[in-house]
């Protein structure tokens, strides 16, 4: 596998265990894509996921910051 500086994804998602948890996500998902279309991946799935994690192509948010930001959204509505 190809080595990928902790500080790389730290920058992006600050807990390391968040970090694995969101590639290991994308990476089933790219396999269940890939199978589903019946294609090969180029290179192994876990370095794909880990690559489309550093360049931004995954979506990814804190579980207690959305909830906030749901909360908020919520107050404004109602506040209108």
């Amino acid at each position: 596998m190809t080595y990928i500086p902790r500080q790389k994804v730290t920058d992006l998602i600050p807990n390391k265990f968040e970090a694995i948890r969101v590639a290991a996500l994308e990476a089933r998902r790219l396999n269940a894509r890939a199978r589903t279309l019946d294609v090969s991946l180029p290179g192994k799935i876990t370095s794909l996921a880990v690559k489309r994690l550093l360049t931004g192509k995954v979506s990814w948010f804190d579980k207690r910051e959305r909830e906030a930001q749901l909360k908020q959204e919520a107050a404004q509505e109602q506040g209108e």
